[in-house]
Parts: structure tokens; sequence; C-alpha cells
């Protein structure tokens, strides 16, 4: 069962009060998306390059929010 806490890796909902912490999370949340898409598509999973796009994009959308830098 999945706690309340827990978000879809895809989730645009900040994850953190600290904007700097946000920030962070947020970078790594797009590093994990365009891995995961470039992985997908070197090995032709559309699937897995779909689920990296909306991940990194994701993540961008939280940076935007983010009044850390």
């Amino acid at each position: 069962m999945a706690h309340d806490t827990e978000r879809p890796d895809d989730s645009n909902v900040p994850r953190h009060a600290n904007s700097v912490a946000e920030e962070t999370s947020a970078t790594g949340q797009r590093a994990k998306g365009a891995i995961k898409e470039e992985v997908g598509d070197m090995i032709d999973d559309e699937s897995m390059e779909a689920d990296g796009a909306r991940e990194n994009a994701a993540g961008k959308d939280r940076q935007k929010k983010n009044d850390a830098v």
C-alpha cells in the first residue's frame, strides 16, 4: 500500500518545503527522466521513453515553480 507522501515519478507536485532541497530533488528527477528517455530510445522501448519524457518534464515544471535560483 502506498503512503500519502509517495508520488509517482512523473508527478510535478513539490516534494520539499525547503527551496534548495526542492531544486535538488527536481534536478534529480530531470536527470533520471532524461536517462530513462535515452535508454528507452536506445533499446526501442517507447513506453520507457515516454515515461522518461514525462518525468523530465515534471522535474522542469517543479524547477519553474521553485524560487531557489
